[in-house]
């Protein structure tokens, strides 16, 4: 019996080993392209062991025409704000839907939800024409709304079930004491629902923080982001992949940071069935 225990436990982290070790591989390939030269890079076989160079940094960093801290600091504005927005607009919504349930209550849901289904390149030649007719075409405002229209519906849909597992004991107590609904929300049920909320925002920080689709479209240089830079590194002779892995790994790096410092609640939200 003790041996049996043993085996399922060897087997268990051997299975876990495993899935880490896959799911890193391509991080670390991509840190090593960015420090591999030209040379190294075109070697066949691939090289694993090679002498690592920064000219790749160097060539994103100090010899390109737009500074990279411009697509990074449009990066981060827009997405944080969209997020931010996002998910407080969700976390109302959801909220409504799953305690105040007005009439028609899962037809509302379902609509919502049904406009995360459609695919973003079917968004880009209306929201093209619409940024062009709002003149805020190229600026940080025509990223922010189209991302929280897009993160809306996944958030309120994944909100519902927390608010819905808070036992209606609170909200009840509060309001006997005289709290109406958006105070007992503010102050007692959404500090309850950390876990959803880092979950939720989660999932939010990646699609506005990855997305090239309306990216490309809607910006040209003034408000570009990060990924529409990794798509610039074709050249007439061919795709520079070590500069490309340089800008890989500044997007990968904050998304990775942003999971780091939330993976508390992260880990809490998942569990208790954010996704399911």
């Amino acid at each position: 019996m003790r041996t049996k225990r043993l085996f399922r436990k060897s087997a268990g982290y051997a299975i876990l080993g495993v899935t880490v070790l896959v799911a890193l591989t391509p991080i670390v390939w991509l840190a090593l392209t960015s420090v591999k030269s030209a040379t190294d890079l075109i070697a066949w076989p691939p090289k694993i062991f090679f002498s690592p160079t920064l000219d790749n940094y160097r060539e994103i960093f100090q010899t390109r025409q737009i500074p990279v801290s411009r697509y990074f600091v449009n990066s981060v504005v827009v997405t944080l704000v969209s997020t931010v927005v996002s998910v407080a607009l969700a976390a109302f919504a959801a909220y409504a839907l799953s305690r105040l349930r007005p009439r028609g209550h899962r037809f509302i849901g379902l609509l919502i939800l049904s406009v995360r289904m459609l695919p973003p390149i079917a968004l880009v030649s209306p929201l093209f024409l619409i940024a062009s007719r709002l003149d805020v075409l190229d600026t940080r405002l025509a990223l922010i709304l189209p991302y929280i229209a897009l993160n809306i519906p996944l958030a309120t849909w994944m909100l519902q079930g927390f608010f819905m597992d808070l036992p209606r004991e609170l909200e009840e107590a509060a309001l006997v004491d005289g709290c109406g609904y958006i105070r007992t929300f503010l102050l007692i049920i959404l500090p309850l629902t950390g876990p959803g909320l880092a979950a939720v925002s989660v999932f939010s920080f990646v699609l506005a923080w990855s997305d090239l689709v309306l990216a490309l479209p809607l910006t040209r240089s003034d408000a570009a982001t990060l990924p529409v830079l990794a798509s610039s590194v074709r050249t007439e002779e061919g795709i520079q992949f070590g500069q490309l892995g340089v800008i890989a790994m500044l997007i990968v790096i904050p998304v990775a940071l942003f999971t780091v410092v939330v993976r508390r609640w992260l880990v809490r939200g998942v569990t208790a069935g954010a996704v399911k």
